[in-house]
């Protein structure tokens, strides 16, 4: 690949996902004045100021390390795979919710991380410590895609192995419950995850409660659907004739084929909206 064809690629990954590129430009900058002249410590300069501890916030009311610590990572590695996900998985959710709706929906989730975290601190199931880094919102980016796209395939980093996103979710999901549980390595980080992801899925199964960050301004045109209210009871059949679901199941799935090959930008109307009558099928 050229250097201009893999420079037209990554313009049409954030076309119609103004905020998913901003994060990741935001996480890279503020990682680079937060390692600057910070020596050997493993948390730099700004963690002083922004990381998340549950005595500054609940204690010394120092509420903006909410969104604060969520910008913040622990090392390069940290960085990498959280901006590798962002990247991968965050366009796509933003281009379906609109870029002011999903702004509100990640940093959410990320301030349910940090509020899950404090309160398995505060009963004491953990120990106290230092949160920082952007997961809690992926987990949340990861969750809305899950709801939309089961059934799209991904593929793994290690191992590079293809696998369904509803998979790959319930693999990492139940990792953080298990490690949450046994109190282990990383526990207050999985607890994190564990925030983000539970507060992502109420709001897709909620998405209503989102309605006000689109007051805010305009978003983009894509939003997230909202359920309607049945204004008389229709009777319809309740079972569809067989061959009419099996051509369901057959265009979603070449959809979501078209989605992971090709990015969601590439939808036409028509298959966007079909993708969403989906989704809001199976929120009912």
């Amino acid at each position: 690949m050229n250097q201009a064809s893999m420079s037209n690629q990554i313009a049409s990954k954030f076309q119609g996902a103004p905020v998913t590129k901003y994060l990741l430009i935001l996480n890279i900058l503020f990682f680079m004045l937060d390692v600057a002249g910070a020596g050997h410590d493993r948390l730099g300069r700004l963690a002083p100021y922004l990381a998340f501890t549950v005595p500054s916030v609940f204690y010394d009311w120092q509420v903006w390390r909410l969104i604060g610590f969520q910008f913040l990572h622990g090392d390069l590695f940290h960085l990498f795979f959280n901006m590798f996900a962002i990247y991968m998985f965050g366009a796509t959710v933003e281009q379906i919710m609109g870029s002011r709706r999903f702004l509100a929906y990640y940093l959410l989730c990320g301030v349910a991380g940090a509020l899950f975290y404090s309160f398995l601190v505060i009963v004491g199931w953990l120990e106290t410590g230092v949160l920082v880094g952007a997961s809690a919102g992926i987990f949340g980016i990861l969750v809305a895609l899950i709801v939309v796209a089961p059934d799209m395939r991904v593929m793994l980093l290690f191992p590079p192995i293809p696998m369904k996103l509803k998979t790959f979710g319930m693999i990492i999901l139940g990792f953080g419950v298990f490690t949450v549980m046994i109190n282990g390595n990383n526990a207050g980080g999985e607890a994190g995850h564990l925030g983000g992801a539970l507060l992502g899925f109420i709001l897709m199964r909620k998405p209503g409660l989102l309605d006000w960050a689109e007051r805010i301004g305009s978003g983009a045109s894509m939003r997230m659907p909202q359920r309607k209210k049945k204004a008389t009871r229709r009777y319809e059949p309740k079972i569809k004739a067989r061959s009419s679901m099996r051509e369901d199941a057959s265009e979603i799935d070449r959809i979501l084929d078209k989605v992971s090959a090709e990015g969601i930008h590439s939808l036409t109307e028509l298959e966007r909206k079909k993708l969403l009558d989906v989704s809001q099928k199976n929120n009912e």
